[in-house]
């Protein structure tokens, strides 16, 4: 039985730890900033909801859930299994137990579903080894369950692997999962100030070489502006970016945008108090 039955609408308010898809783009890392991070990282993905919202209650989207992977078992039963549709699976397995996180108490089904979850993962996993991207949302994940060790553990490998091929969007992106379980799970997030250094002096070596891309410059600046306290250095280097790109391209336009939200949060702690 579910534990309470509020308004569908009040499904949206709640918290749900998991990667948003923005990770993928530079606007993510945009996005990772001040009045931007609760939206981010650690903070408010809610799940995808079917339609008529306003009729439908918690017993209504557990069963919509679970229809929508049935249907996707059963076609990865008859298919070859895709990218796609594992990512589906995936989704639709994560907003299945956020319902029932919230809502039910059957800790047999929840851990379920929480076992059939990573096991799409991992095999998002095996369809690209190289790429960060599916264990980065791995690890959120069970960070977001406090499977702790086993996050730890994909922490050291995805590590590994960037230290090896560096890819500034996901090292910084996990650098802000580290950094914003910091408080709660001190031993996993003390982790973030060892890669902040690293990033560091990985685009210290790039400026160096001259091999500074406009891009590797605005992950700099964020860096410099969000986890180093030197905004003034993010601020030229954004300055750099909008003197060199083309205004329509992607970068300029989140360069402008990170420029103006760092010259508004400055605004604000020079505003004087109001009487």
């Amino acid at each position: 039985m579910a534990k309470s039955k509020p308004r569908a609408r009040d499904l949206k308010k709640q918290r749900w730890a998991a990667i948003i898809a923005g990770i993928l783009a530079v606007a993510m890392i945009v996005s990772l900033v001040g009045v931007y991070i609760s939206q981010a990282l650690m903070g408010n993905q809610q799940p995808d909801l079917p339609e008529q919202q306003t009729a439908q209650q918690p017993e209504d989207y557990l069963a919509y859930y679970q229809q929508q992977i049935e249907n996707l078992e059963l076609y990865l039963e008859e298919n070859e299994p895709t990218e796609a549709v594992l990512l589906e699976l995936a989704d639709n397995y994560r907003n299945l137990i956020y319902i029932r996180q919230m809502f039910f108490d059957d800790q047999d089904e929840l851990d379920k579903a929480v076992y059939n979850l990573t096991a799409v993962y991992h095999s998002l996993i095996e369809f690209e080894p190289e790429n960060p991207r599916y264990r980065l949302e791995l690890i959120n994940f069970y960070l977001g369950i406090d499977q702790d060790n086993a996050a730890t553990e994909q922490i050291a490998v995805l590590l590994s692997k960037l230290h090896k091929k560096p890819d500034p969007l996901y090292h910084l992106s996990l650098v802000g999962i580290l950094n914003s379980v910091g408080e709660t799970k001190p031993e996993i997030g003390g982790l973030a100030a060892t890669e902040i250094l690293w990033l560091q002096s990985y685009f210290n070596e790039l400026q160096a070489a001259g091999t500074l891309s406009g891009q590797d410059r605005l992950y700099y600046a964020v860096l410099l502006g969000e986890y180093l306290e030197q905004r003034e250095d993010a601020e030229e280097l954004l300055a750099l970016i909008l003197e060199q790109e083309e205004e329509d391209s992607q970068v300029y336009q989140d360069a402008l945008s990170y420029r103006n939200y760092l010259l508004a949060a400055d605004d604000e702690t020079t505003e004087p108090a109001a009487q």
